[in-house]
This record gives C-alpha cells, sequence and structure tokens, in this order.
C-alpha cells in the first residue's frame, strides 16, 4: 500500500514531527512519502519526500498538482495532516480514486475542511468530540528520548513556540508572586512582546526565553527540569506534556488536549483564566518536589507510544 502524507506548513514543529516519526517507524506493509514544502525536506532525514508548494487552500493549482503526483506514483492513501492539508486534500479525493485519511492536530470552531474525508483521526478526545465516526489515535513521547528520570534540580520550564495560543503572557503575569526560576523555551512572533512584559514585570531575574534549542536538543532540558508549566489556550497534545513525564517531570497547567486524560484534576485550571492560573502555580509550585509521576508514566507507555499509534493508524488505512 502507498501512502502519501501531506503537510501544508513551512516551520518544522508538533505536526512535522508527528508525521516523520509515523512515516518513520510503520511496517514494510505501508510505503510512505512525504509532501511538504522544500523547507522541511531536510528535516525528514530516511523517509522518502516530494517537494510541493501549497497556495491557497481555494487555488485549483494545488489540486492539479497533487492529482498529477499521484496518478503517476499510483498512490492509494492520502493522509492530510492539519485543516488546511484536509481541505485541499479533501478536493483531491473526489478527482481521484485515493482514500483520504484526515487528522486534526488541534481544536478547531468548525470541521468542514473534513467533509470529504473517507476517515478521520483525532490526536485526542476533545478535537473530534462532534464526529462520531473518527478514531482517536494520541500523540506520544518522542520515541528518540531515553526517558532518565530528572535530576529535578533545575528550573521550571515551558516550552512551546510563541504564539498567543500557547497562552506565555499568562504564565509571566502568574509569575509574579513566585521565587522559583522560570525558562520559556521556544521562538516565535510574540518574542519580543513576551520580552517586554518581563522587563515590565520586573521579572528579568526570574524568567529567562530561550530560543537557540532545537527539537533534538530539547532533551537536554529534561535531563534537570524541576516541573513543566501548560499555559496554553488550546492545544491537540500537547507532547511536550508526554515527554515531561517520560523524564519523571510533574507538570500543571490548564485543562487542554489530553492534560486531563494524564495529569490529576487538581494540577489543571481552566484555559485563559489568569486569576486561577495563577492561584493554581503559586499553591502547587512550592510541592513540586513531593509529587511523584512514576505511576502516570507507567500507564502513559501503554497508551501514549509511536508503536501504539502505527498500529491504529495501519488499521485504519487497511479498512479503506
Amino acid at each position: 500500500m502507498k501512502v502519501a502524507h501531506l503537510i501544508t506548513s513551512k516551520v518544522f514543529a508538533g505536526i512535522e514531527q508527528h508525521v516523520f516519526e509515523l512515516a518513520t517507524a510503520m511496517d514494510e506493509e505501508t510505503d510512505h512519502i512525504i509532501l511538504c514544502d522544500k523547507s522541511l525536506v531536510g528535516y525528514m532525514s530516511g523517509v522518502p519526500t516530494h517537494s510541493i508548494t501549497m497556495g491557497s487552500r481555494f487555488s485549483p493549482l494545488n489540486i492539479i498538482r497533487l492529482v498529477l503526483f499521484f496518478w503517476k506514483n499510483n498512490t492509494d492513501v492520502l493522509h492530510c495532516h492539519g485543516a488546511k492539508a484536509s481541505a485541499i486534500g479533501g478536493w483531491v479525493g473526489l478527482i481521484t480514486r485515493l482514500k483520504i485519511v484526515a487528522t486534526i492536530h488541534g481544536l478547531k470552531s468548525h470541521n468542514r475542511s473534513i467533509k470529504y474525508a473517507d476517515s478521520v483521526i483525532g490526536v485526542n478526545k476533545e478535537v473530534v468530540k462532534d464526529i462520531p465516526q473518527a478514531k482517536v489515535i494520541p500523540n506520544w513521547f518522542n520515541p528518540a528520548h531515553q526517558g532518565r528520570p530528572s535530576s529535578r534540580t533545575g528550573p521550571i520550564i515551558a516550552v512551546g513556540r510563541l504564539e498567543k495560543v500557547k497562552g506565555f503572557d499568562l504564565l509571566i503575569n502568574a509569575w509574579a508572586n513566585i521565587k522559583e526560576e522560570l525558562n520559556i523555551i521556544g521562538s516565535g512572533k510574540e518574542l519580543l512582546a513576551l520580552q517586554e512584559l518581563i522587563e515590565k514585570l520586573g521579572l528579568s531575574d526570574r524568567i529567562k526565553i530561550l530560543t537557540d534549542h532545537s527539537y533534538e536538543s530539547i532533551e537536554d532540558i529534561y535531563k534537570n527540569a524541576s516541573g513543566l508549566i501548560v499555559s496554553s489556550l488550546r492545544e491537540g497534545g500537547p507532547r511536550t506534556v508526554l515527554e515531561a513525564i517520560n523524564h519523571n517531570i510533574p507538570v500543571l497547567g490548564t485543562n487542554v488536549g489530553i492534560m486531563p486524560q494524564i495529569i490529576p484534576r487538581d494540577l489543571l485550571t481552566e484555559a485563559g483564566d489568569q486569576v486561577s492560573l495563577t492561584a493554581l502555580l503559586e499553591e502547587m509550585i512550592p510541592l513540586l518536589p513531593q509529587l511523584d509521576v512514576s505511576a502516570i508514566k507507567i500507564a502513559m507507555h501503554e497508551e501514549y507510544s509511536l508503536e501504539n499509534a502505527c498500529i491504529k493508524t495501519k488499521e485504519v488505512y487497511f479498512s479503506l
């Protein structure tokens, strides 16, 4: 079976890593190729790729390029990742005989992009709660990480793209009365605004934004982190939670994505609520050294593994 994965972004982040690892780990019964922007090809080492530039999701040129590629390569399944890719892939499916699989990676206000998909996958229950026929296949912890327990002697961390949806401004505001060191690790368009907020609140001695860590080097951060904070307004994962738990690092944060399935309710607060987030962090951060996540890690390895995701994804392909 020939499977093509379609990605329309130009930045290598969570979705792109998800696709790369999934295609790498699938067994020999399926033959995979990743269709992506030329800026991402270098990140897909070991997996066949085809460079393709996607314009607007309404552009007929997108459809023509893809249809010609699939006819030439006798593709069986087009696996679309994200709303734009799924919208484009749906039109391709109407023209060709390809089976279309759409994976929803994040919470959306509507699901029009998957209208013509033959099968829908959600990375958590919340993102597909209004799609009864969808299959939930959770994200996984990084299979390259050895998972050695953190010494928990280092700073508290927050990891993610520096965008509004990650709620880092709420996190910074919540830190006013917290004396611990916080490292925010990521890059993005909100960098300057977040740095200005840190300076305005006089928190430069406690909060640092680190932009020089690649996805591959993030494991070094987990080796001594004392806690992970997730302040997101919405999430498909977040994968960082799985990675932190895999290193025995306790997690606090907002009730988004897979958080309520993994993290005890007492350690969560509602997304976007500044007052509640502040109260949660001020109460629970002093207790971080006492939190033991070893039992959560055992349960996580059973449900949130790449091996498990490959088995369930292959079942979806062959069911079509």
